[in-house]
């Protein structure tokens, strides 16, 4: 049975943003806190990862969590309530969204201005599991991929472990493209991003220059903790 988060299970997620930079900050400090896109290398060997496209933000007060973009499942949102009649014209498919809490909604979603107990990921899109935000996107009647998408279970990391994963080359690393998550087709999603990732250096320069930092972060990260926590 599909449920809702309850704010006991994912006090990060449920808090109000707090993950917008400061003038004072610094970069390095900024994209801490700056949501991003990975891409699957091909040599992944976590199945559950294997060929995936997840975008991942990063709450103030734990890991890092998102969802992996281009798993639909074979069940639609309207199954969550198979007893009221005003929701069976949400036919949205619910995506996998990763091993963590595998029973759990969540909703990437566009919304202006900010809602409250949601993560921002970039732009007018964010990232909740909150039962009173996901009443305002059922107002509509009808699916409008264009502006949500519905997950099951969610991609978390301890804090520490996806740098030292990306360090070992595991991931690619992009910036958000709102394209990607709203608009394209997730049978061809993990190709296209891993010939966008593997493009020359020259052509993807702000992107590279994400990866880099985050490897060197990766390296800084395992010789201070080299009990990484590896099961998700």
């Amino acid at each position: 049975m599909i449920r809702l988060f309850r704010a006991a299970l994912l006090p990060a997620m449920l808090a109000t943003l707090t993950a917008l930079p400061t003038a004072a900050e610094t970069p390095l400090e900024q994209q801490q806190r700056e949501a991003i896109m990975l891409v699957a290398h091909p040599s992944m060997t976590d199945l559950r990862f294997a060929e995936s496209v997840v975008v991942v933000t990063f709450p103030p007060d734990t890991g890092p969590m998102g969802v992996i973009l281009n798993k639909p499942g074979p069940l639609q949102l309207n199954s969550v309530w198979p007893d009221r009649a005003d929701r069976q014209g949400r036919t949205d498919t619910l995506y996998y969204g990763g091993p963590v809490e595998p029973d759990g909604l969540l909703f990437v979603f566009r919304m202006s201005p900010a809602p409250e107990r949601a993560l921002w990921v970039t732009d007018d899109i964010h990232f909740s599991g909150d039962a009173a935000i996901l009443r305002s996107l059922l107002a509509e009647p009808r699916p409008v991929p264009d502006r949500q998408r519905f997950y099951v279970g969610y991609a978390g990391w301890a804090p520490g472990q996806l740098e030292y994963e990306i360090g070992l080359g595991g991931w690619y690393v992009l910036q958000v493209d709102p394209e990607v998550i709203f608009h394209m087709d997730p049978a061809d999603m993990w190709q296209r991003m891993l010939e966008r990732a593997t493009l020359p250096r020259a052509e993807f320069k702000q992107e590279n220059r994400t990866t880099e930092t985050q490897r060197r972060r990766a390296i800084q990260s395992h010789r201070a903790n080299k009990s990484i926590f590896h099961g998700a």
